[in-house]
């Protein structure tokens, strides 16, 4: 039986310098930095000595971040019973339904993150069995950690958002004001749009028009998700019998923002020049397909990743 190679295995720099473990590291494998590998030895020596206890300190560390992380997403998995349970009476409105699989889809990936992050720090605790040299062992137990603390981020802020929206679930007052928040939202966006309108009428610059255009069309998408969700808050203040202060308020507003879209589109339509429209075309009418394929309730983020992603550099 072939006998494991003792050049690449952990201990083969156990007892070195760092100086000359980073000199054995590189040398098994060129294409490593030695900067950064001497930085990850730095996790495992004790007075500049590689050491077998602060390996196993480095591994313990990491199972620490880990469990913690385990924690936190079992917090979340609670929070997310909780938010279902004060949902279930409503749970088949649409601005409810898609809250929940969005909490549904995150909560299920941060589990099954956490469950591979498990299978590597199981792996990496074995490093005594000279599986793999010390630098693939500490660059793991860094990548283990690194992961871990974004899951404990993320699982930690998700726990927040399901306690919102079980106030949001359960108060019309949250509801009504967070979409007349949205509300505000747009508004600001059509004014930003408004002052972009003001500066094409004095200049050539077709890519300012482009943007313009681009976002011209996601407030109209907007407009009409918040139009959605506003009907959807008609339906649970019916469902939870209470008084739906507001909401025609925003209903007006809503009115509002569709005359100045129309307006502010027709002001762009007008102040387009045949080379821009020869120039974006294509690109305006993918933009256009791509948002079409957004129902309500819309992701917000998602749109507005859209925008970016098609926008272009009006900076230079």
């Amino acid at each position: 039986m072939d006998q494991p190679d003792s050049q690449h295995a952990p201990d083969s720099v156990v007892g070195m310098s760092k100086g000359d473990a980073t000199d054995a590291l590189v040398a098994a494998d060129d294409s490593r930095d030695p900067e950064f590998v001497e930085a990850i030895l730095g996790h495992v020596t004790d007075d500049g000595v590689v050491t077998e206890d602060a390996i196993d300190e480095t591994v313990a560390d990491a199972s620490m971040v880990l469990s913690t992380a385990e924690t936190r997403v079992e917090l979340a998995q609670q929070a997310l019973e909780d938010a279902t349970a004060t949902a279930k009476d409503v749970s088949g409105v649409d601005t409810v339904r898609s809250r929940l699989d969005t909490f549904e889809s995150t909560v299920s990936a941060l589990d099954a993150h956490v469950t591979d992050l498990g299978a590597s720090i199981q792996s990496l605790s074995g490093w005594r069995n000279g599986d793999g040299d010390l630098y693939g062992l500490v660059t793991g137990l860094r990548d283990v950690t690194s992961e871990a603390q974004t899951v404990t981020r993320v699982a930690d802020d998700t726990q927040l958002d399901l306690e919102q929206f079980e106030r949001w679930v359960s108060s019309h007052d949250w509801r009504r004001d967070e979409l007349d928040a949205d509300v505000d939202a747009l508004e600001q966006s059509l004014d930003d749009l408004a002052c972009t309108c003001e500066e094409l009428s004095t200049t050539d610059d077709g890519r300012l028009w482009f943007d313009a255009m681009l976002r011209r069309h996601v407030v109209s998408l907007l407009v009409a998700d918040v139009r959605a969700e506003l009907a959807d808050l008609r339906e649970l203040a019916d469902r939870n019998d209470v008084d739906a202060d507001g909401l025609d308020e925003i209903a007006d507003r809503l009115d509002e923002l569709d005359d100045r879209t129309t307006t502010l589109g027709d002001e762009l339509d007008s102040l387009a020049q045949a080379t821009w429209q020869a120039q974006f075309e294509d690109r305006l009418t993918s933009f256009r397909e791509g948002l079409d394929e957004f129902e309500p309730p819309v992701s917000w983020g998602d749109v507005q990743s859209e925008l970016e992603q098609r926008r272009p550099d009006v900076g230079q």
